[in-house]
Parts: C-alpha cells; structure tokens; sequence
C-alpha cells in the first residue's frame, strides 16, 4: 500500500513537470514567452498553477448536480492512477502476472469518465464533445490491443517485468507494430493531430468546458497521467533491451528512462508542428487501414512467435 502510494505521488509530481515542459516547449515552437518568462526557469510555475485552481470557488451549472457533477473528474482520476498499479518496478516486489491484461482493461473504462463529465455538465457543448471522445476511443480500442499483442508475443507472457528482462529490443523485431503503435498512441490520449475531443468551429474544450478550477486540475491531472504512462508503456513494450547483457541494471534502467522522456518529447514535437486532422478522415484511416494491418501483424506475429 506504502509502494503504491509512493507511486501515485511520484507520478503526479511528473505529470505536473511534464505539463510546464510541454507549455514551455510550446513557447518556443509558436514564439512566445508562456512559462519561459518566469524567474528560476519557470520550476515553481506547477505549484503556483496547482494552488491557483485549488483556491477558486467550485461553480457549477445550475441544472447540474454537485454530486454527478464531480463523479466524471474522480473517476478519471482514480483510473489514471489505477494504471501506475501495474508499474513494472526493477525490484520485483510489486508483480502482475498479467499486468499488460490489467493494463488494456484499466484504460477501456476511462471512456465512462470522459461520458459523464459530458453528460452531467449540462452543456451541449460538452456532450458533443463527450459523444467525439467515445466514438474515437471505441473506434481505436480493436486496435490498440492488437498492436500491443504483436510485441508480447515475441516475449511470451502478459507479465511486463518480463518485457523489462528481454534483451532484445521488440523496436527493431516487430517496427512495424511500433509504427502502427505511436500512431494509435496519439489517437488513443486525444493528442494531436487527432485531438477532436475539442471543438473545432465553437473552439470550446470539449467535455471539459463547464469545468473549471479544482476540477478543472483534475481531469488535466488525469489526462496527462495517462499519457505520461502510456510513454512509459511504449519504452517498456518496444525498447527494452539495452544494458541488459551481464546483469547491468544500472545502465539498463537509464536507457529505459532515457526512452520515456524521449517519447515526451516528441509528443510535445508533434503537437507543436502538426495541425489537427479532419473527424472523418480520423475514422476511415482506423476502420479501412489500420484496423486491417493490425490483424495481419497479429497473424504474423503469432507464426513467428
């Protein structure tokens, strides 16, 4: 228990970094000053933007019920923080056996959370916003999951301490499915170029916008906690390897960090440089392509496997 809410704490001390990296990033992509203006290099920028959300009076609309009303944001939150329980620790104390099982099943109930917020928000907007989000995270749930079965196969087991222990990378075996991976990634955390859970024409922030806030902090917190881990998935899934040889944990477990924040990064790359996509064109490309390809690297992989 002590573990785990170790882990929960560190994770959020993360998320809130990670998110004044991404608005700094940002600043300098688009040419603006953003956190960068800040003294110390902007580091106490997350806790004065924490306690400035905190202290704000909670406001909700007047159709909406207090306790509805803050059921989507706990619930996103708890799920968020339910996925870091399935962390691959280098120790070995706290082990799933089918932790990439948990892991799949965890995430899918998010859209529970995104629904009710837009649901019981009492806006139009909001519901528009949840009823995107649903369909896109429906629309990519087939294949998520059978792009991380392609790598698990090459390992053998659902346990991802044991994709940690693997000294081959899975990146250069199974590229393709890392390809296809990083792609539904961005879809999946509603990042762009596929970020439509907001509006486009009404430039709202989709199930979010009557929310404002502690709140409003939650449901960020949440957000970006599952993105933060999903990196640290696509590090543990595809490039764990290096270092291994001879027992050298030490760089092995550089190299493993080394790749999250890599992933970070390009995340914040990308949604720097690239604009959002059409909503139709999203659903088409998963349905007639990716879809498809899935599953003949799923037939592939368990031949070879």
């Amino acid at each position: 228990m002590i573990r785990a809410v170790l882990v929960v704490l560190v994770m959020q001390i993360g998320v809130s970094f990670f998110i004044l990296t991404e608005r700094k990033g940002l600043g300098i992509f688009q040419l603006r000053q953003g956190p960068n203006k800040a003294r110390f290099k902007a580091l106490g920028q997350p806790v004065a933007d924490g306690v400035k959300l905190f202290i704000k009076q909670l406001r909700f609309p007047f159709r909406a019920r207090l306790a509805g009303y803050l059921l989507g944001p706990a619930l996103l939150f708890f799920l968020a923080c339910l996925s870091w329980l399935a962390f691959p620790s280098v120790e070995g104390r706290v082990r799933l056996e089918w932790g990439m099982l948990y892991v799949l099943c965890v995430s899918r109930l998010h859209v529970f959370g995104v629904f009710i917020c837009g649901y019981r928000c009492d806006s139009r907007y909001g519901i528009l916003g949840a009823i995107r989000g649903v369909a896109q995270a429906i629309s990519y749930e087939v294949v998520i999951r059978g792009v991380a079965f392609c790598p698990l196969m090459l390992v053998g087991r659902f346990d991802l301490a044991e994709c940690r222990q693997r000294e081959i990378i899975n990146a250069i075996a199974a590229f393709e499915a890392l390809v296809v991976w990083v792609i539904v990634m961005l879809a999946e955390t509603n990042r762009t170029p596929f970020d439509f859970v907001e509006g486009e024409s009404e430039l709202v922030a989709g199930y979010s916008v009557e929310y404002g806030g502690g709140a409003f902090a939650i449901i960020a917190l949440a957000e970006y906690g599952s993105i933060f881990f999903m990196r640290v998935l696509s590090s543990v899934l595809f490039f764990r390897g290096l270092g291994l040889a001879g027992g050298a944990y030490i760089f092995s477990n550089l190299w493993y960090r080394f790749i999250a924040v890599c992933f970070c990064f390009f995340f914040i790359v990308v949604r720097g440089g690239l604009p959002r996509f059409r909503y139709d064109l999203l659903m088409s490309f998963c349905w007639l392509c990716l879809l498809p390809l899935t599953l003949g690297f799923m037939a592939f992989y368990a031949c070879i496997g």
